[in-house]
């Protein structure tokens, strides 16, 4: 975990100059390709993978990853899917063949980052987020907030069960803005023991979902605004460039998805410059077993 919070501290940090967007580039090398058919830890069979790809400066390359996979359907039901995508997170599913060369047609900040969850029967932080200061505004899908100091973070758990066509892994996901200036008194310590992870700050109830994954898909979700228009910015980038027009500059009211897992500067003007996509990956055995048999046990 402290690698994963070392590189989504790269999000956070400062930006410098504006520097011309890259051309599409060809798929990674042979040497460079990761095998995704296989578990980031050995001898694990089932459980929940997650990577994170830090991007800087990739806009069309961004669009191009939506606009191709958009249409395919998520595990995701369809309102909890627009949900997300009002507050800044677009889901995609992305088939397990296809992920190789979806990372392949990014660069990179740093290597692709992997964690090995398993099976989690309770709440846990898996995707550590920004830190955001006391008063910060931001947008929701139905008005805007002013936060505490505190901290973005999702939060995770998961399990194997039975489904039609083989074992599916059961996934819950939480958007949680932790409190970081909440303190357990003494007598919620003794009372209550320490505070459960989704007891530690505002969870947001329309960033809360449950789904079902298959083993042959990763589901990817990538932080952009919910003006973001793929389809629009790669007919834009064959366009000539068009002068900005003349104007006062239109503060930045990030959405929680920017928020957490972008650059972006609250109360600023500056555009997006580097994004943590998500994706999260479903190990799954060939044949769903309530109980181990003999020859697997210990």
């Amino acid at each position: 975990m402290m690698k994963l919070a070392m590189l989504l501290l790269i999000v956070a940090a400062s930006v410098g100059c504006t520097t011309h967007s890259p051309r599409l580039p060809d798929g990674p090398a042979p040497w460079e390709r990761p095998d995704v058919k296989r578990p980031v830890v050995d001898g694990n069979q089932q459980g929940l993978e997650l990577r994170i790809w830090v991007i800087e400066d990739q806009d069309e390359l961004v669009a191009d990853l939506i606009n191709t996979y958009q249409s395919r359907p998520t595990p995701m039901l369809d309102s909890d899917r627009s949900a997300w995508r009002a507050s800044g997170l677009m889901p995609v599913t992305i088939p397990i063949d296809e992920l190789t060369l979806a990372r392949g047609r990014m660069k990179l900040i740093g290597p692709e980052q992997q964690d090995w969850f398993g099976v989690l029967a309770d709440w846990r932080e898996t995707v550590p987020g920004r830190r955001v200061a006391e008063g910060s505004l931001i947008s929701l899908a139905d008005g805007q907030m002013r936060t505490p100091a505190g901290r973005f973070r999702m939060l995770t758990r998961c399990w194997v069960e039975p489904g039609a066509d083989g074992p599916v892994m059961h996934i819950e996901l939480a958007v949680q803005l932790q409190d970081l200036n909440r303190r357990p008194t003494a007598v919620d310590l003794a009372i209550h023991g320490a505070p459960s992870l989704v007891e530690q700050g505002l969870v947001f109830p329309e960033l809360t979902t449950s789904f079902q994954m298959q083993k042959d898909e990763a589901l990817v979700i990538v932080p952009v605004s919910p003006s973001f228009d793929p389809a629009e910015l790669l007919i834009d980038e064959e366009a000539e460039p068009v002068a900005p027009e003349e104007g006062p500059p239109i503060t930045a009211m990030p959405t929680i998805g920017e928020a957490m897992l972008t650059s972006v500067e609250f109360g600023g003007v500056s555009p997006v410059r580097r994004r943590a996509i998500i994706v999260l990956i479903a190990r799954l055995p060939t044949e769903y077993r309530l109980l181990s048999s003999r020859e697997e046990r210990p």
